[in-house]
């Protein structure tokens, strides 16, 4: 038996579930689990594969899986942030902790994994947004504020960007005013002061996976640090996508990327400060 934690929410999923497939593909004699289930949204907005979605959304198996690293002998196995990503060697009993926040498990797995999102959703964007993308260049950018500003376990780090370094990339877009340009941020009201108003500017007030798919759709994306707006963008099937990520991701404060691996090179890497 083989347990994987889920912690965080949409976009910290996504590197636990790619995580869980990619130990599945080394060793598939073993039985893998997510001892939380209750807490994932994955099932709520993918089409996953096999019985995943049944599972995920399963209030017995959910009852089940959190007893169980309890009463097995699961051995905790903590994966670090500051360690690069590298091959795994599964053992059984193992409780498997962590973020796995890199491209490098979901690129290598034993079989590629679709991660597409369920007919509804995507109807739901096309009838609101369809004729937007389709006649009109766009530019999307992701700012996240709130709980940044505040964060970790002791609410006293700011890992927020400078609202500046998104003004720098945007205003390095030549002729942006050709292209329709829509924030997604937690913060509207605050994006506002710093980007007035213009014909071309568009301020989403949306769910979570309508603006997910602002950014998967767009020919330009400027992402926050945020791993939301990673697979959304990373997720983007467009060949000639542009998206500008803040170099270091966390640790651009530090000149240290943090954590380690989570730069993929599908996107151009920009200084902050």
């Amino acid at each position: 038996m083989v347990g994987v934690e889920f912690k965080g929410r949409l976009g910290n999923q996504l590197f636990q579930y790619a995580f869980l497939k990619y130990l599945k593909g080394q060793r598939k004699e073993l039985t893998y689990f997510f001892p939380n289930p209750h807490h994932a949204y994955l099932g709520k907005y993918f089409e996953l594969e096999g019985n995943d979605n049944f599972i995920l959304g399963s209030k017995a198996y959910s009852a089940i899986t959190r007893c169980l690293p309890t009463l097995l002998p699961l051995k905790d196995l903590y994966f670090h942030n500051w360690v690069g990503p590298k091959p795994v060697k599964v053992k059984n009993w193992r409780y498997y902790k962590g973020y796995y926040q890199t491209a490098y498990y979901y690129e290598h797995l034993a079989k590629p994994l679709p991660l597409n999102l369920k007919p509804e959703f995507k109807q739901q964007f096309q009838d609101q947004y369809g004729l937007l993308f389709s006649q009109n260049k766009t530019v999307v950018i992701h700012i996240r504020r709130t709980d940044y500003m505040n964060y970790g376990e002791r609410r006293k780090r700011d890992i927020s960007l400078p609202l500046e370094y998104f003004k720098t990339r945007l205003n390095a877009i030549d002729n942006i005013e050709d292209y329709k340009v829509i924030f997604v941020s937690d913060d509207t009201q605050k994006v506002k002061e710093v980007f007035p108003e213009k014909e071309n500017y568009i301020f989403s007030n949306n769910s979570e996976i309508m603006d997910f798919q602002l950014i998967q759709n767009a020919d330009i994306s400027i992402i926050s640090n945020s791993t939301f707006a990673w697979w959304a963008a990373y997720l983007n099937p467009k060949k000639d996508k542009i998206v500008y990520a803040p170099k270091d991701w966390f640790g651009f404060r530090m000149g240290r990327e943090h954590p380690k691996g989570i730069m993929t090179d599908q996107f151009i890497w920009c200084e902050v400060l």
